[in-house]
């Protein structure tokens, strides 16, 4: 849905409330605009001003603070599909630290800047219970962890919400470590270590390198890590 908010100037709702100079809304009432959305708060200078609650005609609903008509500061806004946001606004846009729940129980909590996720923050995927820890940019996951249901962890850097570049990939299970560099989600060069049981310098492992091998998904169940888990961000 558009977070877009009618603007509702004088002579294009009715409002029950305090008028000052017989037509100016001011305080707080109740505003009903000719789309069928609704504000119940407070008014200043005809505009949101403080806090109030934004009723659309879709169902959506928007509870939190305004400045001159615009969602700024902390607001809860919850979408016709049943998704919420629960954070920071500036602008009519979420911008700081806020928390979104998506229709599929997927959570993101972290920054956003012009209601993109940016900076750091944690995103939960609700099937696969995974996560990733780090770092945004423009709504992609570029570095940080990706944090798996049996304890596996790749570490590294991402490209287009894959892992890309430089990491490494801990495997619980067996205590196994590999590192180097991956590339379409797959492991393309460098070597492993085991821990504790018996450990590699990485020259040596480098020479011991396994064939390159590509991750299993997570919906197979299988003990395996998911590189290939379909990514639908929102």
């Amino acid at each position: 849905m558009s977070e877009e908010e009618s603007e509702g100037p004088a002579g294009e709702f009715s409002w029950s409330g305090e008028l000052v100079d017989g037509w100016i809304p001011y305080g707080p009432g109740k505003a009903t605009y000719a789309n069928g959305d609704s504000f119940d708060g407070n008014y200043d200078d005809s505009k949101r001003n403080g806090k109030g609650k934004y009723t659309y005609a879709n169902g959506a609903e928007y509870e939190g603070n305004y400045s001159q008509n615009q969602k700024t500061g902390y607001g809860i806004m919850k979408y016709p599909d049943k998704s919420t946001y629960e954070g920071a606004w500036f602008r009519d846009m979420k911008h700081g630290e806020g928390k979104y729940t998506y229709p599929n129980n997927d959570i993101y909590k972290g920054e956003w800047k012009n209601n993109i996720r940016h900076g750091t923050g944690t995103y939960f995927f609700a099937m696969s219970m995974s996560q990733f820890i780090g770092s945004w940019l423009n709504g992609t996951y570029i570095a940080g962890q990706w944090v798996f249901r049996n304890g596996d962890v790749y570490e590294g850097s991402f490209k287009k919400n894959k892992p890309e570049g430089k990491g490494k990939f801990m495997f619980a299970a067996n205590k196994t470590t590999v590192f180097g560099k991956f590339a379409d989600t797959r492991w393309t060069h460098g070597g492993w270590i085991r821990t504790p049981e018996n450990v590699l310098e990485p020259k040596e492992a480098v020479r011991k390198l396994p064939p390159p091998r590509h991750f299993t998904p997570v919906q197979d169940r299988s003990s395996q890590p998911c590189f290939v888990t379909p990514m639908r961000f929102t």
